[in-house]
């Protein structure tokens, strides 16, 4: 995006809403798990209710229908004598009667009376009318159910009813009608005194009952002793604890419709089915509004955060444009950076210093380039006056040839420097437009080193000095080395830089001093170095001699060649290489140039 603002903006928006939508969704879903774990365990409750009051209901059915075959059961014991006390009674009255005739007859005949009227239905007996009773041989007693009289609102109620007492037959209550109970004695067991079972029938089509078969065996008297009775753990024979007078079984048939109760369970289902409903939509509507809710919540966070973010963005880049305002006001003719005492973020100082490190060098370039224009047309300016001083003069009148010989000689000598200083100036333009290329080639360096110095070894001779070649071991600060022999470098640059070195070493030096060439190669560096015993270079001028058109010396320039250009050249073909330069000077001493090139 165009805009760093806008961009800011919308990564940050973007981002938020992806944060936003992810919680969201983390909390729909957890959410929605306990939601659904609820509803679960709801309907599980719901469930569990609904089948207890089913149960419940359907014990209420089963009590009744019990209550009633108990209340039956009870009427047929007081209707009916399970004892026959019409065969034992007259037994004691016959005793009594026999017992009054005797002699003792006052004493027996009391005591026979108390025994025929313990033995009765509702007095205990005694061991005398036990033991009688025991061995009294009686007939087994039966229950005449023709002969029950049971109320008529029992007999035509909402029950139905039936007796069996087998052999004979049922007694049916008027509701019954014509139908007739299904009777299965294997359900129960012979020794059961009172046992109940429960089962569903149909006596007609679609009208389903409930079913409660009671077993009343041995309707009778249990007697229990007053006393107990030693234990069998004391070795004798346990006597009857208990006396039973075992009666007949009947089996009391009570059932009711279950339309009540089935009314009352689809009541419940439908309850119940309604309550699981009523908690899926409580759940349903509960995840609905946390929708909405969320959906609000975010919306309303992302747009007070997009509010936010468009002032605290501004508000972050306001340096920006504090800096944007700085550069508008950087004008060719002043380079210097206007910004305020407020202090930059972090992030920006580096570009500030950056930026201001580029205008501080675009400024020397700038003052660099009007250098060069001056030291250009002040170089040009002196050849070109000597060549038309020298052209007017040889125009002035008729000379002889040898006259006209001697000035053309001084015309040539004005044109060959402007070329020099024109070819370092296209050199420098070639580098600067980076066209120049390397050309390696294989090259004999201590060959190429010989040949520069035999090309300025008159120069050098003119002014008194002695030049002086070293190659091999010993001639780079007594370091081991090997000899140069052949390397793959570019040949051309190698001379030019070696040849400007030398020159420089020839211009700056005294009358009468030594100049040393020393090359040598060691771990694939070619190592060149060219030391004088000249002026040497001051601390401040150090940095500057590779500039272009710089002069140490301004006084020295004036029958310069290279026109303050061979360093600058130098350090251009250096760098150019991947090498390195470097100087070591003393004010009054001289200097070294120390050149490492990286060669194959």
């Amino acid at each position: 995006m165009k805009s760093i603002r806008l961009s800011l903006m919308v990564y940050f928006l973007a981002l938020l809403a992806v944060a936003l939508l992810a919680a969201s969704l983390l909390v729909h879903r957890i959410a929605d798990q306990t939601l659904q774990a609820k509803q679960e365990a709801m309907s599980q409750l719901i469930e569990k209710r609904y089948h207890e009051r089913c149960e419940k209901e359907t014990a209420r059915l089963d009590a009744d229908l019990l209550s009633q075959a108990q209340l039956l059961a009870r009427l047929v014991q007081v209707q009916f004598d399970r004892y026959r006390p019409d065969l034992v009674q007259p037994c004691f009255r016959l005793g009594v009667l026999t017992s009054s005739l005797s002699p003792n007859g006052h004493v027996l005949a009391p005591t026979w009376l108390a025994e025929g009227e313990r033995g009765s239905r509702w007095a205990p007996p005694s061991s005398v009318y036990l033991e009688f009773r025991h061995h009294l041989p009686l007939p087994a007693p039966q229950i005449r159910l023709e002969a029950l009289d049971l109320p008529h609102d029992i007999q035509s109620g909402e029950y139905f009813f039936q007796i069996d007492s087998p052999p004979g037959n049922p007694y049916r209550s008027n509701s019954l009608g014509e139908q007739k109970f299904p009777l299965e004695t294997s359900l129960f067991k012979p020794d059961d005194v009172f046992h109940w079972v429960y089962d569903d029938l149909v006596l007609e089509p679609d009208k389903p009952i409930r079913r409660v078969v009671l077993q009343a065996s041995g309707v009778g008297q249990v007697f229990r002793p007053r006393h107990p009775q030693p234990s069998p753990a004391e070795g004798r024979e346990p006597p009857r604890s208990v006396q039973v007078f075992r009666g007949p079984t009947i089996y009391v048939h009570c059932a009711a419709r279950t339309d009540k109760r089935d009314a009352a369970l689809a009541q419940f289902r439908q309850e119940r089915d309604e309550e699981i409903q009523n908690v899926k939509a409580q759940t349903n509507r509960s995840l609905h509004e946390l929708r909405l809710w969320l959906l609000g919540i975010s919306l309303t966070v992302f747009a007070a955060t997009a509010a936010g973010t468009y002032g605290l963005v501004r508000l972050g880049l306001s340096p920006l444009r504090r800096l944007s305002y700085a550069v508008s006001q950087v004008s060719s003719k002043d380079f210097r950076l206007p910004l305020d005492d407020r202090p930059l973020p972090l992030e920006l100082r580096p570009i500030v210093r950056r930026l201001a490190t580029t205008l501080d060098q675009l400024k020397r370039a700038f003052a660099r380039e009007k250098q060069a224009a001056a030291d250009i047309s002040h170089e040009l300016r002196t050849p070109l006056a000597a060549l038309l001083t020298t052209t007017e003069l040889a125009l002035r009148k008729p000379r002889s040839p040898e006259h006209y010989r001697e000035l053309l000689g001084d015309v040539h000598a004005s044109a060959q420097q402007m070329n020099q200083i024109v070819e370092r100036l296209l050199t420098l333009a070639r580098l600067d437009a980076g066209v120049d290329r390397l050309r390696i080639q294989s090259v004999d360096v201590a060959a190429l080193a010989q040949q520069c110095a035999d090309v300025v070894r008159p120069l050098a001779e003119a002014r008194g000095l002695t030049l002086t070649v070293k190659n091999g071991s010993a001639a780079v600060n007594g370091a081991g080395g090997d000899g140069a022999g052949l390397v793959h470098t570019d040949p051309d640059k190698l001379r030019e830089i070696v040849s400007n070195l030398l020159h420089n070493a020839i211009q700056y030096n005294r009358p009468g001093g030594a100049i040393d060439l020393r090359v040598a190669r060691r771990d694939g560096t070619l190592e060149v170095e060219v030391q004088d015993t000249g002026i040497g270079i001051a601390a401040e001028a150090r940095e500057r001699i590779f500039e272009r058109f710089y002069r140490a010396d301004p006084s020295r320039g004036g029958d310069d060649l290279h026109a303050g250009l061979g360093l600058a050249i130098v350090k251009e073909y250096i760098d150019l290489m991947d090498g390195s330069i470097a100087v070591e000077s003393t004010e009054g001493q001289g200097s070294t140039f120390r050149v490492r090139l990286p060669v194959g």
